[in-house]
Parts: structure tokens; sequence; C-alpha cells
């Protein structure tokens, strides 16, 4: 079933639904990139307790400290089985990517916008239990030559997307995902 974007987005209705397979997080990157996956993770302002971005700061190798402007990220796995099969390597495992949330079924998530909401809801016709606002699209760092030389290169537009936190909750894998575009 295709969505019509542009026609959902006028109606103010969903644009695409998905799942979570995997909350990942970790106090240590794993490989200087990835995360463990976990069943579950509470979903706070300044991320999920317990990760190495949660805090009110991050380390900006530019910068310095500054404020945590991206405590949440979302990958969407369409984009790393797409990107392992065109490399001929084996399917980088859940938080291997360094996401928070691996999600299935929205695609590679290079359509999405800042602004768009992100709503997480335990059944269908339930309230969301956590809702994210997408800030930017997520660049893929040179971390992740660890797969591969050119995985950077590969996931350039398609490494998911960095949230702030609109409704604090908790995130768990089988939870139904719903993309709403932005005002």
């Amino acid at each position: 079933m295709s969505v019509d974007l542009e026609k959902a987005a006028q109606a103010g209705g969903v644009l695409k639904v998905g799942k979570v397979l995997a909350v990942c997080y970790s106090e240590e990157l794993i490989d200087g990139v990835g995360k463990h996956p976990h069943v579950s993770g509470e979903v706070t302002k300044l991320g999920i307790p317990g990760d190495r971005h949660y805090g009110e700061t991050r380390n900006s190798s530019r910068l310095g400290i500054i404020p945590n402007d991206r405590p949440i990220t979302i990958v969407g796995i369409e984009a790393a089985v797409e990107v392992c099969e065109r490399l001929g390597i084996p399917l980088i495992p859940p938080g291997g990517l360094g996401e928070n949330v691996l999600i299935e079924g929205m695609g590679d998530l290079g359509d999405i916008e800042p602004g768009d909401r992100v709503r997480f809801l335990g059944a269908e016709g339930s309230e969301p239990s956590v809702v994210l606002v997408v800030t930017l699209q997520n660049e893929p760092c040179a971390n992740l030559k660890i797969y591969h030389k050119l995985m950077t290169k590969e996931l350039y537009g398609r490494r998911g997307v960095i949230c702030l936190v609109e409704k604090e909750g908790t995130v768990q894998a089988g939870d139904r995902v719903e993309l709403l575009r932005g005002e």
C-alpha cells in the first residue's frame, strides 16, 4: 500500500506507519558507533537514561560542550538492508548505526522533513506514548567505515533522523510508529 505523502499531509493525516524493531542505548559506544538493543526504553527530554548521548549537553568535535540538540535518533532498517546488500556485507545489527530506535515499514526516512512528528503507540487507536519532533537528517559519520569503506557515502541522506522529545514516555519493540507532516 503506497501513501501519497502530499495528499496525506494536506489532509493532516498519517503519512506513514511502521513498527519499532528495537530500542537501543549504551553508556559506551560499541566500536565507536553502535549501541546495545533493548526491548524498551524510557524517553525523556534529555534522551534515554543510560545512553551515551543522554544529558543536557553533548560534546561537539568542532564546538566543544554544547546544548544537547540531538537526544534521540531513529533509523529505518530498509536503508541498512539496501546498503548492506549493495555492498555485499552482513546486515548491521540493531543499534549498529548508533540509533536509539530502529523501525521498519517507513522506508529509509530520507523524505522526512524538519518539523515532522513521529508518534509511538502501544496499540492502534491508543494515545501516543511518545512524540518526537524531527529536527534534521542524521549525517553518517566516518566511524561507520568499520562495516565497509563506502558505508558513510552509501548511507548519506538515509541514516535516519535526529529528534527532540515533545512527549516523554516509554517506547518498546513492537510499538506502532506513525509519521505526521509538520506545520
